[in-house]
């Protein structure tokens, strides 16, 4: 490695550690603080590492490992867009692609390439591996509430149909996903954290 590479990903390495301060409004397991979005994205990883045998043989687990670690790190510049916040989803877009930009380019070029075509094929979610990543994203949150006793549908009211009408359909590429989500939903039902209408 040239001392000029090194100086370029020491510098990368920094911004990157930013991720750990921006909150999310999930609290933890114990309920003592909000999750950040790097505890979540390790959450994710794990999830993928840990279902690996029950996914499809043909997925690139590498690169599902890769979408889910990445996936949110725009978020160092662009904040954590709450899941149930509308209209903050309506600018999320536009301000996350402009936080990819600025951070992507902070990257060595081979990194920054692999950055961007990860990023788009998460945003895009048609390849296999952007399906499971997906997938992971949206159900590690319903396990976070069934730990929390659902603190935060609790506090913004909200309801089995929501959750199905924004979820579920995220599930529906592997039926071994849907099979956790279901089991998962089942037991936020029983819990009486989950608003049934």
């Amino acid at each position: 490695m040239t001392t000029q590479r090194i100086k370029k990903l020491t510098r990368f390495f920094k911004e990157i550690e930013k991720l750990k301060q921006i909150q999310r409004r999930v609290l933890i397991t114990g309920k003592k603080r909000w999750e950040s979005t790097a505890e979540h994205s390790w959450s994710l990883d794990m999830w993928v590492w840990i279902l690996s045998g029950d996914l499809p043989k043909s997925l690139d687990l590498l690169r599902t490992m890769k979408l889910v670690l990445m996936h949110d790190l725009v978020e160092i510049y662009a904040g954590d867009t709450f899941f149930f916040d509308h209209k903050g989803r309506k600018t999320k877009k536009s301000r996350e692609d402009k936080a990819a930009k600025k951070l992507f380019g902070q990257a060595p070029i081979e990194l920054k390439k692999e950055f961007e075509k990860l990023w788009l094929e998460f945003e895009t979610g048609k390849t296999k591996e952007a399906k499971v990543a997906i997938s992971m994203d949206r159900l590690q949150p319903v396990l976070l509430n069934i730990l929390t006793d659902g603190v935060s549908w609790k506090k913004n009211r909200i309801t089995e149909k929501f959750i199905h009408e924004h979820k579920r359909q995220h599930m529906q590429h592997d039926p071994n996903i849907s099979r956790l989500y279901d089991a998962l939903i089942k037991e936020a039902k029983q819990a009486k954290i989950l608003i049934v209408k």
